[in-house]
């Protein structure tokens, strides 16, 4: 096929995907999907390879492709039809956790399957013992809500609403949910239209050579990028604080191998898999590795099953990164985030020239089951909060960012304070958080709720020990770690790292997410950097003097154009003023 067929042909495949991607943010119901982007939309061949998908949640990336075979294999012998739609969310049939349902359906063409077009989005609940289905503690998959087999949706048109209302019957907030899955379905059921509209322009052979084309070029593509860089081996080991019910820290040990034009990754060495639900499926895991590997070797590719040819995996089952069944994974995105972490750890090794200071990846979250302050029926409040990226050879890291995996957007306040009974007292960055150096890390975000109504819910995050704070390289210092606190109405305060609790009307929860670390020697950082920092609040003139050696006369004497914002004050009982550009 001609090379220009075939580039039209990606684009209007890319377009579909993101177009999908649109019409279900637009539809949805949940705040998770329509305002903090957690889902992803995508276009499959025949025998389920991605070939387009939107650019939303790393997180999501392959893992539809580790689903659908599943559905294809209990669908079997049984005949498709153009209504027929098909939903799971089991993390032990290529799922992730069991709040991510996918949804797919199928194309056809005179009968035959020609590909599908599917999606998968957070749900807010699906049951279990906590709040929005997540938990620390969960011992076991059976305590994280309705594990869902691949099973038929939607029955040559007619919508299975057994199967709407026995997961109504079984979750918190089921209106929320049936509007979700029924903006899932309008979104797969959308991208088939446009899949049909191809074929009837293309025909089915020029469409499916091009899917082959865009996948083949894809792997040529990221296999010609891995050969133009030097071979080499390299390890690194990153920890999670603990296993959500106190343990000892949890090791994740990374091993990767560039060779001729392949990567291996190989984690064996990380700990046995935990009694809690910081577990990561090897679906997850895998994502994990996608991501990595592409962030450093072809980070402008199309985002599909091509560059997955290139990559050799070891998940030791029986591990934390690829647990055996019935093991909780509700929380694995935990652990995923420091599996980040600690690959762009070891290809920064590897590549110095990649070298990027650590992040927050502790993922500070709240879910919590509360009463709608206006239609009083219960709903599921959720929240996740980034932090600072790390600096790196280009520049600082980013401010109060879900890095990595994630991408999730914050809840807006306006809509957490109309759908919920929580006011977002303040947001706000916290000066000296990210870790200094010649490219300072990232801030963190602090953000204070304040409940207005009773609410059961569950608070956590991770990297709240000092030694796991975001690591700094080539001289660069560490971020800082992050905190969860409680200030109950009665002015007791409690500090947490992961809890279930009731929270009453006037309490509060102080969500303080980490800082990224720092790169290079702090010395070497361009004096107008500093000055800049110190105008916009993000370090303060202690920093400034003693960590970044400012000279804070020489600054002041700049003449008398503008104020740097820092406030009048004292320094060890020295008085100062605010300095002046």
């Amino acid at each position: 096929m001609d090379p220009v067929t075939v580039a039209v042909i990606a684009s209007s495949l890319q377009a579909t995907a993101q177009e999908m991607s649109e019409a279900l943010r637009r539809s949805s119901h949940s705040p998770i999907i329509r305002e903090m982007l957690d889902y992803s939309c995508a276009v499959f061949t025949a025998d389920g390879e991605t070939v387009a998908q939107d650019d939303l949640i790393p997180a999501f990336l392959g893992t539809m492709a580790s689903t659908l075979p599943h559905v294809i294999a209990a669908i079997g012998d049984a005949p498709l039809r153009d209504g027929d739609a098909y939903m799971t969310n089991d993390p032990y049939r290529g799922g992730t956790h069991t709040p991510d349902i996918q949804v797919f359906v199928p194309v056809l063409h005179d009968g035959r399957l020609v590909a599908w077009c599917g999606n998968i989005a957070h749900h807010s609940d699906v049951g279990g013992t906590n709040p929005g289905s997540e938990g620390y503690a969960n011992s076991s998959i059976f305590e994280e809500g309705l594990r869902i087999p691949p099973i038929r949706f939607s029955d040559d048109g007619t919508l299975n609403d057994a199967v709407l209302t026995l997961i109504g019957n079984n979750i918190r907030d089921p209106a929320s949910t049936a509007g979700d899955l029924r903006a899932q379905l309008a979104a797969a059921k959308l991208g088939q239209r446009r899949l049909g509209e191809a074929i009837a322009r293309y025909g089915t052979g020029k469409l499916t050579a091009a899917m082959d084309a865009v996948l083949d070029q894809s792997e040529r593509r990221i296999r010609a990028a891995i050969a133009a860089r030097r071979d080499g081996v390299a390890t690194a080991e990153g920890w999670l604080d603990d296993d959500g019910l106190g343990s000892d820290p949890v090791r994740i040990a990374v091993a990767v191998e560039v060779r001729g034009d392949r990567v291996a990754v190989d984690l064996t060495g990380t700990d046995p898999q935990m009694r809690g639900g910081l577990n990561v499926s090897a679906t997850a895991a895998r994502a994990s590795i996608i991501f990595a590997v592409k962030a450093i070797f072809d980070p402008d590719g199309p985002q599909n099953g091509g560059a997955m040819r290139a990559v050799d995996i070891v998940l030791p089952e029986g591990s934390m990164v690829n647990p055996r069944f019935p093991a909780a994974v509700s929380l694995r995105h935990l652990g995923v985030q420091r599996l980040a972490d600690t690959l762009v750890r070891a290809f920064g090794d590897l590549y110095p020239e990649h070298a990027t200071a650590g992040a927050f990846v502790g993922f500070s979250s709240l879910a919590a089951a509360c009463r709608h302050p206006r239609a009083g029926n219960e709903v599921v409040i959720q929240d996740d909060l980034g932090g600072g990226m790390g600096g790196h050879a280009g520049g600082d890291g980013l401010d109060a960012v879900d890095v990595y995996l994630g991408n999730v957007q914050m809840l807006p306040a306006e809509i957490c304070e109309l759908q919920y009974p929580v006011r977002i007292v303040r947001t706000e960055l916290v000066p000296d958080s990210g870790g200094p150096g010649q490219f300072r890390g990232g801030l963190a975000l602090r953000r204070v709720y304040e409940f207005l109504d009773e609410a059961d819910g569950v608070f956590y995050s991770e990297q709240t020990r000092d030694q796991f704070a975001p690591f700094g390289v080539n001289g660069g210092r560490a971020g800082t770690a992050a905190r969860l606190e409680v200030e109950r109405a009665d002015g007791s305060r409690e500090e947490l790292t992961k809890r279930r609790l009731t929270m009453l009307p006037g309490d509060r929860l102080v969500t303080t997410t980490g800082g990224g670390g720092g790169y290079g020697d702090p010395a070497r950082r361009e004096r107008a950097a500093v000055v800049r920092d110190l105008e916009e609040g993000k370090v303060s003139l202690r920093v400034a003097l003693d960590v970044y050696q400012l000279d804070a006369a020489a600054i002041a004497a700049r003449g008398s154009d503008g104020h740097v914002g820092v406030p009048v004050g004292s320094l060890d009982g020295t008085a100062f003023t605010s300095i002046r550009r």
